[in-house]
């Protein structure tokens, strides 16, 4: 008889099949060499310039309200930019962060630049400083959609032999919405201190929007009555007040966080070798045994069983997850083989073939890698 216990295993036995991934820590050279840079401190992070606006619209009119930070406010996104960088380089496992507010106290990077080539500072053991510059515009509206709509009004007849009446009216309506859209340039620097030298510059911006309310697509279906007696109108299906509604549009301060957080990490990923974690998906196999271990991290048990079972039978869903384990202990040259192997024996199998090119890469990476990690 079927029953829970049934069920039960059914559930298990889908989970263990479908979505498999194998989790990976994967790390990445830097860009630009810096292997002479132990450590490095984080300077200021001037405002060029803030553009903050809050836009209301009522009754087809239009106004604008620009929002005034004062010093400190200002300071205050600058703190927020600045320790989003900080996050990130202490996340990586290649520079040490000196904390010193030396440097964070200069007004702008031409301050510091100054400082730098005359070797005015005090703070010692600090190879390099990382400042920046920023301009940023955000614009919160709330507004309204209007739109001209025809409702029909539909009034049945009394008998067989009178004739229904039937009325076009023209509406306008009009739906409530908020929205809220922000640009942000940021400019970021790494100076060596001895010799002087920018290293690494970049210019990047970012641009978000969101928007929630207003006017739905599947608005004023008509809605054809049955037979009555009274006049009745088809009305528009109605709105969900976005006071209620469960979206929200972000904060001033997590849409600064995530636009500078998207920079950063280009500029870290040049200079740093960076650390991610990724999930790449297991081939399906006769062997469930082995997708469990890979998905458990229990590599070496994993290519014991797979070793054994591609000896026998060289079957290239084993043989694509024989060179997942590879790659997941660092053996891109066993890793690189098994996938080769996969792919000629199906060239058509798209997982295959991404698998093999991103080996090649890994490869192709791993000595600049090693060099950079060698010289910490």
């Amino acid at each position: 008889m079927f029953n829970q216990k049934h069920l039960i295993l059914i559930v298990n036995a889908f989970l263990l099949t479908s979505c498999a991934a194998a989790t990976l820590s994967v790390r990445s050279p830097a860009e630009i060499n810096t292997r002479e840079i132990r450590k490095v401190a984080v300077g200021t992070f001037e405002i060029g310039q803030l553009a903050i606006k809050f836009k209301t619209e009522r009754n087809g009119a239009w106004e604008t309200h620009p929002v005034l930070l004062n010093l400190e406010q200002q300071k205050t996104i600058s703190r927020s930019i600045r320790s989003r960088v900080i996050n990130l380089l202490t996340s990586t496992p290649y520079f040490k962060v000196v904390f010193t507010d030396e440097f964070e106290k200069l007004e702008n990077d031409a301050a510091l630049q100054q400082l730098v080539s005359v070797g005015g500072y005090k703070t010692q053991d600090v190879d390099a400083v990382i400042s920046g510059k920023l301009w940023l515009e955000i614009e919160r509206t709330d507004g309204v959609d209007l739109s001209k709509e025809s409702l029909e009004y539909f009034r049945p007849p009394h008998s067989r032999r009178s004739l229904g009446l039937n009325l076009t009216v023209d509406q306008v309506v009009w739906w409530p919405y908020k929205s809220a859209r922000g640009s942000l340039a940021l400019e970021i620097k790494m100076t060596r201190l001895k010799p002087t030298k920018v290293l690494a510059s970049t210019f990047e911006t970012r641009t978000f929007a969101q928007r929630i309310g207003g006017r739905n697509k599947e608005t004023f279906q008509k809605i054809y009555q049955g037979i009555t007696t009274q006049f009745t109108s088809s009305k528009p299906e109605e709105n969900d007040s976005i006071e209620t509604s469960d979206e929200v549009l972000p904060s001033f301060e997590q849409i600064i966080a995530d636009l500078a957080l998207s920079i950063a990490s280009n500029f870290v990923r040049r200079v740093s070798v960076t650390e991610k974690t990724v999930s790449l998906p297991i081939a399906n196999s006769d062997h469930p045994n082995t997708k469990i271990l890979i998905e458990a991290g229990a590599y070496d048990l994993a290519i014991e069983q797979l070793q054994q079972a591609t000896a026998e039978d060289p079957d290239p869903n084993d043989l694509y997850n024989l060179g997942l384990c590879f790659e997941a202990i660092g053996d891109y040259g066993l890793a690189h083989t098994t996938y080769r192997e996969a792919w000629e024996a199906d060239s058509e199998n798209l997982l295959f073939a991404q698998g093999l090119g991103r080996i090649e890469r890994l490869r192709r990476e791993n000595p600049q890698l090693k060099r950079q990690l060698e010289s910490r």
